[in-house]
């Protein structure tokens, strides 16, 4: 089997609890080679866990002799110019979701990706889950019977223990004043650049909620209705965020019939994350319900609920436990080595950006009052 050699962005939560620690198990398909942080600590504390090189820049990274592939999972910022960068040195792709901030940006990677025929695939690891593909198999051949979607993800905050394994992990408290200053500007820059928005807690919502929490639900979802055959992109209904950028929920509608609805609450008083997908059909319920993401060993479930043939209701539930995190990067192996067509590719990711920045736009659109003819009546 081909050994990728591969180096990493990034040395922060993901890195750390998820990405690194599935590549060291993953030896027959990766090697680690270099690591780009800049926080001078972690950079030499992880570079040392698998034999890389530490460098403090991802340019240098790129420079890094005999590389085949990069794993991008620094901040949602510094996507966009990595991704282009390395598609530009001949080199694949995997990128944390969101794939960029700007949908100007997401059509540049799309191009840039098609023009070089490398691979850019976005880390959805949820879409490698058996429960998802449980879902696809289940929906198949039922577009004309779906009703509602709706998907609900609570969250009590998951970067905290005992979600994250922050005892096991190397702090960044290094990294130079400049390095945070600059991404500060950049990220707000880009969120004003795709939004026109420069209220600091309204591009917060737009980067950390729309982009960094719903965009998981929205891309599942839209990874089911392609797989309906149903028409895309679906048309922004209504959106909104409130509580200081800690709760959102839009709406949108697929054809004429077919309304989704998607909302995330950050809840830390309450113990577990739930995250819960909802395909409502003429005669049949299905959902799944994943447990929080860091929690590899916990399997989410596929449930189906309809009427039984005697009457009354008849549940089905499927569940298998699988890491996927490392399912979705043995994917990425398999679509570089072998040419296997890319499950969440660039196309996709940029769907996903394109239309949570239209409806972060539309939530910050002022309501217009109903238009009204001359003698009061609406028209």
């Amino acid at each position: 089997m081909t050994v990728l050699r591969v180096g990493v962005v990034g040395g922060g939560l993901i890195t750390q609890a998820v990405h690194l620690p599935a590549l060291c198990a993953l030896a027959e398909h990766f090697a680690v080679v270099a690591i780009a942080e800049p926080s001078p600590a972690v950079a030499t504390a992880l570079a040392a866990r698998c034999g890389a090189r530490p460098y403090a820049r991802w340019e240098e990274l790129l420079e890094h002799v005999g590389l085949d592939a990069v794993i991008v999972c620094s901040p949602n910022h510094t996507h966009a110019a990595i991704v282009l960068a390395a598609l530009d040195r001949g080199l694949d792709v995997f990128v944390e979701k969101p794939l960029c901030l700007d949908p100007a940006d997401a059509q540049r990677i799309v191009a840039r990706q098609a023009r070089t025929g490398r691979v850019v695939q976005v880390g959805y690891m949820k879409r490698f889950d058996p429960a998802y593909a449980s879902l696809i198999d289940g929906i198949a051949g039922h577009a004309e019977t779906l009703r509602m979607i709706e998907t609900t993800t609570v969250d009590p905050g998951m970067a905290r223990e005992p979600f994250v394994p922050w005892s096991q992990m190397v702090s960044g408290r290094d990294v130079p004043a400049e390095v945070v200053r600059a991404g500060r500007s950049s990220e707000a820059a880009q969120v004003a650049a795709a939004t026109g928005c420069e209220d600091p807690v309204a591009a917060r919502a737009y980067a950390d909620v729309f982009l960094g929490a719903l965009i998981h639900d929205v891309n599942l979802v839209h990874g089911a209705l392609e797989s309906l055959g149903l028409a895309l992109p679906a048309m922004p209904v209504a959106a909104g965020s409130w509580s200081g950028a800690t709760a959102a929920s839009v709406t949108l509608e697929v054809g004429d019939q077919l309304r989704w609805h998607s909302s995330w609450l950050l809840l830390p008083a309450v113990e577990h994350f739930r995250e819960r997908v909802r395909l409502y059909f003429d005669d049949a319920v299905h959902a799944v319900d994943f447990d929080a993401p860091y929690f590899t060993q916990v399997a989410a479930v596929h449930e189906v609920t309809r009427r039984g043939e005697a009457g009354g209701v008849r549940v089905q539930r499927r569940a298998r436990v699988l890491d996927s995190y490392r399912a979705e990067l043995r994917h990425f192996h398999a679509c570089v080595t072998e040419g296997v067509r890319c499950r969440t590719d660039a196309r996709q990711a940029s769907a996903d950006v394109v239309a949570l920045r239209d409806l972060f736009v539309l939530a910050r659109t002022p309501a217009q009052p109903p238009a009204v003819g001359i003698a009061g009546g609406a028209r």
